[in-house]
């Protein structure tokens, strides 16, 4: 493990010391795959650049990738719109609406499910990969969120993981936990079908120190059996 970075150092660790399934984008992916209908028609919401469902491109009859900001790749039809606001999407024209860390930059969660639900054909399923609050990177996220304005906080997240300014946005965090998460899928007329966490260890692995801290807490909570404290979680609700 000589020579490599911290997060390159931190996934070998976890990989040694914690026995670990499926990880949240392969649940997320493996969801997607199994609730796409053939010749189905996917919404992507949120999909920035990044093409994330295109490998449902075989199965698939149309994905339609849906973000506030100008977007255009691999999926084919793209449209702008804000996902605060109404959904520019048919009725019940939707099998599959996918939505990877949005749900905690929204200021209303249960207004957007309820708007995708109605894009959602009968038996539509929404899919949904976000941060869960209960972790405690996230949960010193959520602190500096409410202790400092967002721009500043945006400043330091950015400084101190790489990231570009481009790809760090306000965190509202109003369901970012499973309990309040399952409470706001059934409230917006789903029926929550797969509702798990899984590990995050990598997003504070900024140096060793940390990386190993990271892994002690995933090995920790592996032997306990803390099934909600993962800092991903993945939530998948149907239609009724």
């Amino acid at each position: 493990m000589r020579g490599t970075g911290p997060k390159e150092w931190t996934e070998e660790l976890f990989r040694r010391w914690v026995p670990s399934g499926p990880d949240a984008h392969t649940t997320y992916l493996h969801l997607a795959r199994l609730h796409c209908p053939p010749g189905g028609r996917v919404a992507d919401l949120g999909c920035g650049e990044e093409d994330f469902l295109f490998c449902l491109k075989d199965l698939a009859g149309e994905i339609v990738g849906v973000d506030a900001r100008p977007a255009g790749g691999r999926y084919g039809r793209y449209i702008q719109a804000d996902l605060e606001g109404e959904l520019p999407l048919e009725p019940g024209s939707v099998d599959l609406a996918a939505c990877k860390f949005v749900i905690e930059h929204l200021e209303d969660p249960g207004r957007f499910m309820r708007r995708a639900r109605e894009a959602l054909a009968p038996g539509g399923a929404l899919l949904i990969l976000t941060a869960n609050v209960l972790y405690y990177p996230y949960a010193a996220n959520l602190v500096l969120s409410k202790l400092l304005p967002q721009e500043t906080r945006m400043r330091l997240v950015g400084r101190l993981s790489g990231r570009d300014r481009g790809e760090i946005f306000p965190v509202r965090y109003r369901c970012n936990t499973p309990r309040a998460m399952h409470k706001a899928l059934e409230g917006a007329g789903y029926e929550v079908l797969h509702l798990r966490t899984y590990p995050d260890f990598l997003v504070s692995a900024l140096s060793r120190p940390l990386g190993a801290l990271a892994v002690a807490y995933e090995k920790a909570v592996s032997w306990l059996g803390l099934e909600g404290a993962g800092g991903f979680m993945v939530a998948l609700g149907r239609r009724e």
